[in-house]
């Protein structure tokens, strides 16, 4: 099967490629559900990590929602707004299991890992707690691993985050999830280059629009996914006429159903102010609509890439 990414090409990490035995296996239909904190978050803006997966899968219908969450933990404390941490993490939960994903992607430990050597048994028993917590769905786990620390302060930290990177590996192993190591490749790579390349981050820790852009094979690798198959012309002609197109699809697609789950006044919406603005939550299932005809729009710039074989 060809497969096709969107996006400029970048340095070639080939040697990096995971053999196919050991990719994570995308089926028709999959609802793949994100979960996480800034990692996570900010993807949904930009959309290369989405729509590169989408383009190396062509033929398969796999539709993705993005539940991030800026600063959040395995605890869920960021979601809490003005409630107790235990009510951000009964959020966290009650959001993923709404969706009914068959596939969870979880995102976590860039922040938890400034607890060093001290937090890892608390995050530890955290994690599994959160994986326990969604069994119910009975999706198809893929934990991803923080991505490294580039400058300041939080570079000195590396040596923790790979505590916790370790920590990660192993509850995959134990409970036979799938380890995607982003983070890993993204050090391997940028390591093993003669070039000097430009930060990935804005301060060290969160990706740019850029980090994003550039990452997007580190990505697929450490889902084991090959970039793309087939002829150079091919992608060249996917990339020229389609691949922005389906990226920009992507992020509209992405910003509605924000709004969806997420409304920007929803302390007056379903909050504790609810009496002053609650009427006005009927609005928000009509969102619904408008996210269905973008995931159309994104089926169809899918199907072109089939037609490219």
């Amino acid at each position: 099967m060809r497969r096709f990414a969107w996006v400029i090409a970048v340095a070639s990490i080939g040697s990096l490629i995971l053999r196919a035995d050991d990719a994570f296996e995308f089926k028709d239909g999959d609802r793949v559900v994100l979960i996480g904190s800034t990692l996570i978050e900010r993807e949904q803006r930009y959309g290369h990590w989405e729509a590169a997966l989408v383009a190396a899968l062509p033929e398969k219908n796999i539709t993705f929602r993005n539940l991030g969450w800026s600063g959040d933990t395995v605890w869920g404390e960021a979601r809490a707004i003005f409630d107790s941490p235990a009510v951000g993490y009964k959020r966290l939960i009650d959001h993923t299991l709404a969706e009914k994903p068959t596939v969870i992607i979880v995102g976590y430990g860039t922040n938890e890992c400034f607890a060093g050597a001290k937090g890892l048994p608390a995050f530890t028993a955290q994690y599994v707690k959160l994986l326990n917590d969604l069994a119910p769905t009975r999706a198809r786990f893929i934990l991803l691993t923080p991505v490294p620390y580039e400058f300041g302060p939080a570079a000195d930290r590396n040596s923790d985050r790979q505590k916790y990177v370790d920590a990660i590996r192993e509850i995959a192993a134990k409970h036979k999830h799938y380890f995607a190591d982003v983070g890993g490749r993204i050090e391997s790579r940028r390591s093993n280059t003669m070039a000097v390349l430009p930060p990935n981050t804005d301060n060290g820790i969160h990706l740019t629009e850029y980090g994003y852009r550039m990452t997007h094979e580190d990505f697929l690798g450490a889902l084991g996914i090959r970039p793309w198959e087939g002829t150079p012309e091919a992608l060249t002609r996917w990339r020229t006429r389609d691949a922005e197109k389906l990226r920009q699809t992507i992020i509209a697609k992405n910003e509605l159903y924000f709004h969806r789950w997420r409304p920007q006044n929803v302390t007056y919406l379903f909050g504790f102010r609810n009496r002053e603005q609650g009427n006005n939550a009927v609005e928000i299932p009509k969102f619904d609509p408008l996210i269905a005809e973008k995931e159309k729009e994104i089926a169809k710039l899918r199907k072109q890439a089939v037609q490219e074989k």
